[in-house]
């Protein structure tokens, strides 16, 4: 692998000799005087040896170049007058992580705040696509993210971002689902956070000093507030508001550890996908899996326990195996008179 950065210049000088269109052969004298010409580096042929060696062998840089040397000519050439090293071949994990990378930019392309990269968000996605179908012979277009045929709120995402990276209020008016009429609010935004395809705000709002979380599909209008001063909470912390919650609701409350048994078959798909980031394993055997989080008792927690059924438990702690409890008893009093 070369150590340096006139090795790199070398190889792309050697490149664009042998890519010549001008001239096909190129003797050894040849090339060590052009790269002397081109960038005044001296070298000897030993090196130029080495180089060509690299460019035909070396796994990290996996050029493979086509060199081959011709006795009669007395020099140098590709045997692929198409091949260059500038379009060098990408792994196959190196692919996917583009291509990956490339679907979730395109998730976003149609937002107004990406409409003035939208041709360079294409082009990658294009390039991605070329790319994958030249090497790995197949569409590129293998991953299909889940998302909702339709969200209410999301045109007002560009607004909020720009609220937040600059800094200033938003007025909004926002009605939650109980409440018969909107009410007016004034925010300091600070957080976007989105679940299960949809997204909520999180700010200050100014009437009550205090924290509150809005979710964008229940606001139904939204202006600037370039007037008003914006609030600063310094103990706001991004990226651990939401730590010891599952979802959005409740994140500030007290933290308790919650210990579930999962049957066998159902405890393998959360071992494979944890259902919190403080998930530790406590047993896994043929009769259960049995696991431990340390989170806040929320609706998103039930929500989760309860979307599996008879296949899990919850062992601790008691008021949550109540809770539990008692919204199966109202579930199975919906069925009894039926």
């Amino acid at each position: 692998m070369p150590k340096s950065k006139h090795a790199i210049v070398r190889l792309r000088l050697i490149n664009e000799c042998l890519r010549s269109k001008g001239r096909k052969y190129w003797s050894k004298k040849e090339l060590i005087d052009k790269i002397s010409e081109a960038k005044d580096i001296t070298i000897s042929q030993r090196t130029l040896d080495g180089d060509i060696y690299l460019m035909r062998h070396c796994s990290q840089l996996n050029y493979n170049a086509p060199i081959a040397y011709s006795k009669k000519e007395n020099g140098y050439y590709y045997t692929d007058p198409e091949y260059t090293i500038e379009n060098l071949p990408l792994s196959e994990v190196e692919l996917n992580a583009l291509a990956t990378a490339a679907a979730t930019l395109g998730q976003y392309k149609h937002m107004a705040l990406f409409s003035e990269f939208a041709s360079t968000v294409n082009k990658v996605i294009n390039l991605v696509q070329q790319v994958s179908s030249r090497q790995l012979g197949a569409n590129s277009g293998f991953i299909d993210f889940e998302k909702a045929p339709y969200v209410k709120g999301n045109e007002y995402l560009d607004v909020l971002i720009e609220a937040i990276r600059n800094r200033y209020p938003i007025r909004l008016s926002y009605r939650k689902f109980e409440d018969v009429h909107p009410k007016n609010r004034t925010i300091s935004p600070y957080l976007l956070k989105e679940y299960r395809n949809r997204w909520y705000l999180v700010g200050l709002q100014h009437e009550t000093d205090s924290l509150r979380k809005f979710a964008l599909d229940r606001i139904h209008n939204l202006e600037s507030a370039l007037k008003v001063p914006y609030m600063e909470k310094a103990d706001f912390k991004p990226e651990l508001y939401f730590k010891n919650a599952i979802g959005i609701s409740q994140e500030e409350g007290q933290v308790e550890e919650v210990v579930l048994s999962f049957s066998p078959y159902d405890g393998n798909y959360v071992k494979t996908q944890y259902l919190h980031s403080s998930q530790e394993l406590l047993i896994d055997d043929d009769k259960e899996v049995r696991i431990k989080l340390k989170v806040v008792l929320n609706y998103e927690l039930e929500a989760t326990i309860l979307s599996f059924g008879k296949e899990v438990r919850v062992i601790a702690p008691e008021t949550l195996k109540q809770k539990i409890r008692q919204t199966l008893d109202a579930c199975k009093k919906q069925y009894q008179d039926y």
